[in-house]
């Protein structure tokens, strides 16, 4: 048995695939009778010069003993937690700061080509390279992660995808004629794609968006669209569901809407999967990419909403070959080891730095 810590951070009020990461990592440890503690702080990305605030500070901690009980093992997961020193450091990255990195140049980042927005993204990146490399293991929650990794910082990781943290519990009834969408409400996640595209698929459809805005002004800016368009009745904003109205929603979906910008992995394609759903997504969609195959498990089109439109309505006028590709999504996780039974390679390579002691 070891006393594990697992690093985190959050944003207060929002809650994601990372969180769920987090918690999942910790109850399999557990399950393995290890001793185990999550440590988060609160992140935060404005001003954009306190993140080498809170890097500093992650970098302070003393995380190695507590009382009579040595810290065996630190497993940090997002920016900034690696910052963290300990003799036993392993890496399971969610992802780097992106604005810094694959986002840098684009509009999702708000990093400039200033002197001081240049000066502080050397430092940030510099600070990466230094205290990344420390650990005795890294890897990434998909090869889209690793890759980064590898082209910005010159690093090599390992690939370990998550398993789905509701295992075996996802099923697939009859499709409704509703496409569903999960996952926060915001620019990167482009679900404004999907709703605007509404307007030349067939009438009969609705969409359904599970999540919570966590940006200024995008809940108006969906608002202006629905009354623009009057969509007043073909679009539900679900919020925050429980797991049992998420596997509902899920079980009941024509099918998955998933197209965000350059994703790290997404836990939303392969829950579609499990739940026999094909997913439409978008040939820059990164890490989802690595699973959905176009005309296979899933649609996968250019990142607009004409495309997505009439992409669904081939979906909507082929209700059979729509369930065809549920099914190969379905039997793909099936055969992948990330429904049920995929830890153990996630866990020995997490705990490797433990055989150096």
């Amino acid at each position: 048995m070891a006393n594990i810590l697992i690093l985190g951070v959050r944003v207060p009020f929002t809650k994601g695939g990372a969180e769920a990461l987090v918690s999942s990592l910790a109850t399999e440890l557990r399950s393995r009778e290890h001793e185990v503690d999550v440590v988060e702080l609160p992140i935060t990305f404005f001003p954009k010069e306190s993140l080498l605030t809170q890097s500093a500070v992650w970098r302070s901690l003393d995380l190695t003993k507590f009382g009579d009980k040595e810290v065996d093992l630190v497993i940090c997961t997002k920016f900034p937690t690696y910052y963290v020193n300990h003799p036993r450091k392993s890496i399971w990255l969610v992802h780097q700061h992106r604005a810094l990195y694959d986002l840098y140049g684009t509009r999702y980042s708000d990093i400039s080509d200033d002197p001081r927005d240049e000066q502080l993204r050397r430092m940030l990146v510099d600070g990466d390279n230094k205290v990344i490399r420390e650990a005795k293991f890294i890897s990434g929650i998909s090869k889209n992660v690793v890759s980064r990794l590898k082209h910005f910082n010159g690093i090599d990781g390992v690939a370990l995808y998550p398993p789905l943290p509701l295992g075996s519990r996802y099923s697939c009834r009859e499709a409704n004629d509703y496409i569903l969408s999960v996952g926060r409400i915001c620019n990167i996640k482009r679900v404004d794609l999907m709703l605007k595209a509404l307007p030349i698929v067939h009438p009969f459809i609705k969409l359904k968006i599970v999540g919570v805005a966590d940006e200024p002004g995008v809940m108006d800016y969906f608002q202006n669209e629905i009354d623009k368009h009057h969509l007043w009745d073909r679009v539900e904003f679900v919020g925050r569901a429980s797991d049992e109205k998420l596997l509902e929603l899920y079980a009941n979906a024509l099918a998955v809407y998933y197209a965000p910008y350059n994703e790290d992995y997404g836990y939303v394609t392969l829950e579609a999967f499990a739940s026999s759903k094909p997913v439409i997504t978008a040939n820059d969609s990164g890490g989802v990419l690595e699973f959905v195959q176009d005309g296979v498990n899933g649609l996968v089109l250019e990142p607009n909403s004409d495309s997505i439109g009439h992409g669904v309505n081939r979906l909507v006028e082929n209700k059979e070959w729509s369930a065809q590709l549920g099914l190969a999504g379905r039997d793909f996780i099936e055969k992948s080891g990330l429904l049920v039974g995929g830890w153990d390679s996630v866990i020995t390579g997490l705990l490797s730095p433990m055989e150096q002691k």
